[in-house]
């Protein structure tokens, strides 16, 4: 093989980068100016072909030990080529933020010291992606701030550009006082109403003093330094506004009362909201609870028979309220089980969610293989499909079973890299938190009279009766099917084939009707089946939608029409906010409730 100094000139790596450029030579090359020569019976442009051929697009992650399974590549040639690719990242991450996890406030603080002594007022920016990644740190203006002076177009470009989430905006008083003044509320809700219209979110405002700092979100939390997304909702200063002065009334009786019970701090339990879910209601609860306690009276059974979460029946769940609930996509089932159906607590649980959590996987198993790298990062994934095999050896019963497989599926949604369902997964793989199962918060005592079901709700309105019937069905072509397909996978796991780049395995079983066309025809079929004395049905007003694929299947006419038949109608509404899958804007979107006293 002929050495390096045998090639002619114009064909040698060094000389082809100082004559041409960077851009004109190949990767290989670039790697064997790096490491300078070669080694016995193999040229530098031979060795840095085999290496780049070997690691390919794992190349950035290459470790000293991986390098050295290389034939003739020992620990100083390794060193050389961990420590420039070291160089490069360490870079990369200084000047884009990659790594930097924006939680609260303190984080904001800890990135904008600097503005504590400055003489002069100054606007920064935050660029955060989905997972509430720093992508870049930006000073907008520095002055006086006034919203004249600017306009949102300043701040909301670079996010476009940036392909940003959402933002946090940190503002410094050089006088020391951080209370709020009115020039920047107006500045606030000026950008916070541009960032809403956009769908690009401001989360936070933030005053820096010298001594002290200001937080909105803060603020708003009972001066609590609340983590930006709770709940698994991405936080909004837009809400704080409409909360001071909402755009539309809402036509049920005032109660002055607490709608959201705050979550309980244990870090080693989760609640039934905790997870990410379109069309989920937590904060529609105290709404809906309103109109039954308006109209309904004392009520001794409540169904939710299209329950996702299952947060509505749960929010009726106190002992002397028989709840009814269910879904047909198993793993929603699993967790109504788990959370609603359970009646005993079960002995040495945290024993055996600790047990999972530190399962140490070592090989490549079914959920690897096809999630790892994509919707999940390899160690993610690897330990995710090593716990769910283990959940089926160590499960002493159905019930136990369900709460282990639930706490799972949680987990799992918490680390998984995608917008909230499973549709797609995001290009950058940036969820690299360790998945660690927590136990569900659940209350037994209220469960005993409960009954949870996996079935047709057109099939099962005919086995059951009610005191209260609550609808929440699908209101447009999305398949819930195809949007949590892997969550059904994992519960599931009798490992199908999957295809395409979403790795989907066959969900023609779990179709819904209420996303086809025939949606008015099954919904008027379940109405005229109901054995109940209220309906209540949840439905959104997005049927003029101009992504056809979002349309709403049921028309305000054919639902008004269909529950007339079984008695007089009202229609609630107020202005929602609600969970999208990540590029609608979700402007002008209100919740209605259709209520019917049944004859």
């Amino acid at each position: 093989m002929p050495k390096i100094k045998d090639i002619p000139d114009v064909d040698r790596p060094r000389e082809r980068f100082i004559k041409k450029g960077p851009d004109a030579i190949s990767k290989s090359d670039l790697l064997a100016i790096v490491l300078g020569s070669g080694i016995k019976g193999k040229n530098v442009q031979k060795l840095s072909q085999q290496i780049i051929k070997k690691f390919s697009a794992n190349f950035l992650s290459v470790t000293i030990n991986d390098l050295q399974t290389i034939d003739g590549i020992g620990p100083a040639k390794a060193l050389q080529i961990a420590s420039a690719i070291a160089l490069v990242k360490r870079f990369c991450e200084e000047n884009n933020g990659i790594g930097i996890a924006i939680k609260n406030s303190k984080d904001v603080l800890s990135l904008t010291y600097d503005l504590r002594n400055l003489k002069k007022e100054h606007l920064v920016c935050l660029y955060l992606n989905a997972r509430n990644i720093l992508i870049k740190k930006e000073t907008i203006t520095i002055g006086l701030l006034d919203k004249s002076l600017f306009h949102p177009r300043e701040i909301f470009y670079p996010a476009v550009e940036l392909n940003a989430s959402n933002i946090i905006l940190v503002h410094n008083h050089p006088s020391g006082n951080t209370t709020p003044g009115k020039k920047d509320f107006e500045v606030m809700r000026k950008i916070s109403d541009a960032g809403n219209l956009m769908g690009i979110p401001v989360t936070d405002f933030i005053i820096i003093g010298r001594d002290e700092s200001y937080s909105f979100q803060d603020e708003l939390n009972n001066n609590l330094a609340v983590d930006y997304i709770k709940d698994g909702e991405q936080l909004s200063l837009f809400d704080f506004f409409e909360i001071e002065s909402p755009k539309y009334e809402i036509n049920i009786k005032k109660v002055d009362k607490i709608h959201f019970q705050s979550s309980k701090k244990n870090k080693n339990y989760f609640q039934m909201q905790n997870r990410r879910y379109l069309g989920n209601k937590y904060k529609l609860l105290g709404f809906i609870e309103d109109i039954v306690s308006e109209k309904c009276g004392e009520i001794k059974s409540f169904c939710d028979i299209f329950a996702g979460t299952g947060v509505v029946g749960k929010r009726f769940n106190n002992g002397k309220i028989k709840i009814m609930s269910n879904d047909f996509l198993n793993a929603n089932y699993i967790c109504l089980n788990a959370f609603l159906g359970s009646t005993r607590n079960i002995d040495g649980l945290d024993k055996k969610i600790i047990y999972l959590n530190d399962l140490e996987p070592k090989q490549e198993n079914y959920f690897s293989r096809h999630f790892g790298g994509s919707y999940f990062s390899i160690e993610n994934a690897k330990k995710i499909g090593e716990i769910r095999e283990e959940i089926d050896r160590i499960a002493e019963s159905e019930e136990e079973k369900s709460i282990l497989i639930c706490s799972l599926l949680y987990a799992a949604d918490k680390v998984a890299n995608t917008v909230g369902h499973y549709d797609a997964f995001r290009k950058t793989l940036d969820s690299v938190q360790p998945v660690k199962l927590l136990v569900p918060d659940i209350d037994y005592s209220h469960n005993l009279n409960n009954e949870i079901f996996n079935e047709d709700s057109n099939s099962l309105i005919q086995k059951i009766s009610c005191d209260v019937l609550y609808l929440d069905p699908p209101y447009n072509s999305r398949q819930y099917s195809d949007t949590y397909h892997l969550l059904e996978n994992l519960s599931g796991w009798e490992k199908p084939e999957v295809k395409g780049l979403a790795k989907k395995m066959d969900r023609s079983h779990i179709k819904s009707s209420y996303c086809l066309k025939n949606a008015t025809k099954t919904f008027e079929d379940l109405i005229r089946n109901a054995n109940c004395k209220h309906i209540l049905l949840s439905y959104n007003n997005t049927q003029d939608s101009k992504d056809s694929r979002s349309n709403a299947r049921l028309k305000d006419n054919d639902i008004i029409r269909i529950l007339r038949n079984k008695g007089p109608v009202e229609i609630f509404e107020r202005d929602y906010k609600a969970f999208t899958t990540g590029k609608s804007n979700g402007s002008g979107n209100t919740e209605r409730i259709f209520y019917c006293e049944v004859f």
